[in-house]
């Protein structure tokens, strides 16, 4: 697991070691402004932010990156088992994978934008 201290492309992630299918799991902390990547699971992340930075749950959302594809439309997905979880904590009772608020999938794209250059 890697909390990202420093801006990289996504070449230079897809070059931290082989990721099957180009495919990384991530989490972001819109509180925090942290992205965390590489783990088998969403809430792996999570957790890892929370030990590691005091993330709170509420703040954290999770997402993919498909390294080979090209433009931040095909790299980017918001598609997590965390994210129903955190729909429900901001009011939608029948949340799914993806970031139901668009404020929040627009400040969740730009704090990984901060960190990931697509």
């Amino acid at each position: 697991m890697l909390i990202m201290t420093e801006k990289m492309t996504i070449v230079k992630i897809a070059a931290i070691r082989d990721f099957p299918n180009g495919f990384v799991k991530g989490v972001v902390d819109l509180e925090k402004r942290l992205v965390a990547l590489d783990a088998e699971m969403h809430y792996e992340l999570a957790d890892f932010l929370k030990q590691q930075k005091d993330s709170k749950e509420i703040d954290m959302w999770g997402f993919n990156l498909w390294l080979e594809n090209d433009g931040i439309d095909d790299i980017l997905e918001f598609d997590s088992f965390i994210n129903i979880h955190q729909n429900q904590l901001h009011g939608f009772p029948r949340g799914g994978m993806d970031i139901l608020n668009k404020e929040i999938k627009k400040t969740a794209t730009e704090v990984i934008c901060e960190w990931i250059q697509f």
